[in-house]
């Protein structure tokens, strides 16, 4: 009996990891900033996580708001992302067993950056991400939105830092 119970509590909580369709990347150490980026996002409640994200990075030297100066660089970003939450009787039924029935939660996220100099279109990059989680009742989300925006932001800037098409910034 103690067995049956320690499988089911362990297959409860493996159910509870995060899956996500955008691959981890990595950045590399120890390479010289890009120029500083000027970032327009238009998601007025999710421009200051993507800039924070960005800027977490390290790949650029700074991240700005706004359009910026002649010869600046400025990426225009759209952004979506929709949230699909359990069904109502779901949840009910959650809170009948005490909540200890996970629920399923998934964020699905498309970002286009387009990486301009001078309103010159240099290139456009798209991004797709759909996160899933099994979540208890009530812990939440627990930070899905931001293990989204850090997948997309860390690919951006990895895509950008391969292509080239910002001059690195020597620092002394």
């Amino acid at each position: 009996m103690n067995r049956l119970i320690a499988l089911s509590a362990l297959a409860m909580l493996t159910g509870c990891a995060a899956t996500n369709t955008l691959p981890e990347r990595t950045l590399t150490d120890g390479q010289d900033y890009l120029q500083p980026i000027h970032v327009m996002v238009d998601d007025p409640l999710s421009a200051a996580q993507i800039r924070n994200q960005l800027r977490e990075t390290g790949v650029f030297r700074s991240v700005e708001t706004g359009m910026g100066k002649p010869g600046d660089y400025s990426v225009l970003i759209r952004y979506n992302s929709q949230r699909d939450l359990p069904p109502f009787p779901v949840v009910l039924l959650s809170a009948a067993t005490l909540f200890l029935l996970p629920l399923s939660q998934s964020i699905d996220t498309t970002t286009e950056f387009a990486l301009q100099q001078d309103g010159k279109p240099l290139k456009r990059y798209s991004y797709r991400n759909v996160t899933h989680k099994y979540t208890w009742l009530l812990d939440g989300s627990g930070g899905m939105q931001q293990e989204n925006v850090d997948r997309i932001t860390r690919a951006f800037a990895q895509d950008v830092q391969r292509d080239g098409l910002l001059p690195k910034e020597h620092v002394q």
